[in-house]
């Protein structure tokens, strides 16, 4: 049996490319990830909800904690929900204020 699915090709070679699809594949090579696998629609949405219902310092931190969660189960051979989860987290946030303890659900699932 062989595979039938055609090799993928880098953002950065279609035609009406972006400068951001171009770093994104020299991204994935120098982080040796394979090529197309950052979802950046994905990651682009992840951003804009936490910027803009949390703060704008929250979308890179963000990404940056769901890109890290995310290869923690990798490297446990699990499928990761951090990207839906975090982005239901984003949405629904409700700052409670400084000095509150985190809500009830801070720190659960894993």
């Amino acid at each position: 049996m062989t595979d039938q699915t055609p090799p993928a090709t880098a953002r950065g070679a279609e035609p009406g490319s972006s400068v951001l699809d171009r770093w994104v594949d020299a991204l994935e090579a120098e982080l040796g990830l394979p090529l197309r696998s950052v979802d950046v629609g994905a990651v682009l949405d992840l951003a804009r909800d936490a910027a803009h219902q949390v703060a704008r310092p929250a979308a890179p931190v963000t990404a940056y904690a769901v890109g890290y969660a995310a290869g923690l189960a990798a490297a446990r051979g699990e499928e990761s929900d951090a990207l839906d989860r975090a982005t239901s987290s984003a949405l629904s946030w409700q700052d409670p204020g400084p000095g509150a303890a985190p809500g009830p659900d801070a720190g659960a699932g894993s």
